[in-house]
């Protein structure tokens, strides 16, 4: 008796752990689907249905895992946050040499922005937005508060070592790098004609990279390698 009452405990927590499986391949695949609904028509214009057909689910699981389409917008914000977050947490800022560290940064986030289109859209979207939904996120605020520390971290590093000859805020730091990377992307269309250039030329875009580079390690006093 004792023996059938532990082959079924056994069986009842392998069953849960396949149903906690599914369900986290499922939350993951509407998410998935949801990010490229979201980037593609913005937070009014997107479709439960279309992502329900598209993630081959019906909209009663969307509203079981999610609970609407404002809190699955939010979690497509966090998402792709998380995302990019996850692999700046890669570049291990705390060792290595500070001049090469910024330089991967620079890099990593230029490369990020011109691969990544639907970061670019969702969060220009937001904007549009005023930034409505992301505000309710303190998930996105938390995850990103480690880069910060990072980034000022290794300032502070560089600074010490006199690799750097400037001690830049660390926010004001990445947001030069955030725009220097991306300005040229979410303005291509208008700023293309204004200046007689295809931005989106992978030519001119290396141009780019390497102007992106030549900035923020002139303005932190680094010479270039």
């Amino acid at each position: 008796m004792t023996e059938k009452l532990g082959n079924q405990s056994r069986a009842k927590d392998k069953s849960a752990k396949f149903r906690s499986r599914d369900a986290a391949r499922t939350q993951a695949e509407i998410l998935a689907v949801a990010v490229d609904e979201f980037a593609e028509h913005g937070f009014h214009g997107a479709r439960i249905d279309r992502i329900t057909k598209a993630a081959k689910c019906n909209s009663r699981m969307i509203y079981h895992y999610f609970g609407g389409k404002e809190q699955l917008y939010i979690a497509a914000l966090e998402n792709i946050f998380r995302q990019i977050r996850d692999q700046e947490a890669e570049l291990n800022f705390s060792e290595g040499d500070p001049a090469e560290k910024i330089y991967e940064l620079v890099d990593f986030t230029f490369d990020y922005f011109k691969n990544n289109a639907n970061f670019r859209k969702m969060t220009r979207n937001e904007n549009v937005l005023n930034g409505e939904y992301i505000a309710r996120s303190a998930v996105t605020r938390d995850m990103s508060e480690p880069l910060i520390v990072a980034i000022r971290d290794l300032v502070e590093r560089g600074f010490a070592s006199g690799a750097f000859k400037r001690k830049a805020d660390p926010v004001q730091l990445y947001l030069s790098i955030v725009a220097i990377s991306a300005h040229h992307l979410n303005n291509g269309a208008t700023l293309g004609i204004v200046v007689g250039q295809d931005l989106f030329d992978e030519d001119w875009q290396e141009q780019r990279r390497k102007h992106a580079i030549d900035m923020i390690q002139g303005y932190l006093g680094i010479q270039n390698r």
